[in-house]
């Protein structure tokens, strides 16, 4: 809604403005017609004051609402049928937008979609020689650690957490391939 009080806002509350000093004159010029030689003593109470010339001006705002009203009560078909016709072709305009939108939107799904398809054999190919790697050095460091600890800790002790470091990167290596496909 902010976007469409911005755009007319000043347009239409410009146009309030106006139409307010328009309908005053038309009350002004009602009350100067039914009262050509001037208001009377429109309330009865023998004098001619304020109240008098309000109860005129009450007349002919009601006359001047009711002409208006049946001016727009005619207009209303014509204007109906405008609108009718401008939201019909707003209406065929955001469905194409939108359409277009859909298909530009599951064009680029596709061609991410195929890019990736296109490097995930490039992917595993480093995530496996990665885990290769990380097995190798966590051999290598259990291997080591089992040389200078040998005589402190109990060999079947080493080989069990070597198993279940190679079991965990193991069971990485798979999750990243399932990910990837």
């Amino acid at each position: 809604m902010g976007f469409f009080k911005k755009l007319f806002g000043g347009v239409l509350g410009g146009a309030a403005v106006a139409g307010s000093a328009v309908a005053t004159g038309k009350v002004i010029q009602k009350v100067r017609e039914n009262n050509p030689d001037g208001i009377g003593d429109v309330n009865g109470d023998g004098q001619v004051d304020i109240k008098d010339y309000v109860e005129e001006a009450k007349k002919a705002a009601t006359e001047v609402y009711s002409e208006t009203s049946d001016k727009v009560k005619e207009a209303a078909p014509e204007v109906k049928e405008k609108v009718d016709a401008f939201v019909g072709d707003a209406k065929d305009k955001v469905g194409a937008f939108v359409d277009d939108a859909k298909d530009k939107a599951l064009d680029a799904y596709a061609n991410v979609s195929d890019k990736v398809r296109a490097s995930a054999p490039d992917v595993m190919d480093k995530v496996n020689a990665f885990v290769d790697d990380a097995k190798d050095k966590v051999g290598d460091f259990v291997e080591n650690l089992k040389d200078k600890a040998g005589d402190i800790i109990d060999g079947d002790e080493i080989e069990e957490a070597v198993d279940a470091v190679e079991e965990k990167v193991e069971d990485l290596a798979e999750k990243v391939e399932e990910k990837l496909e």
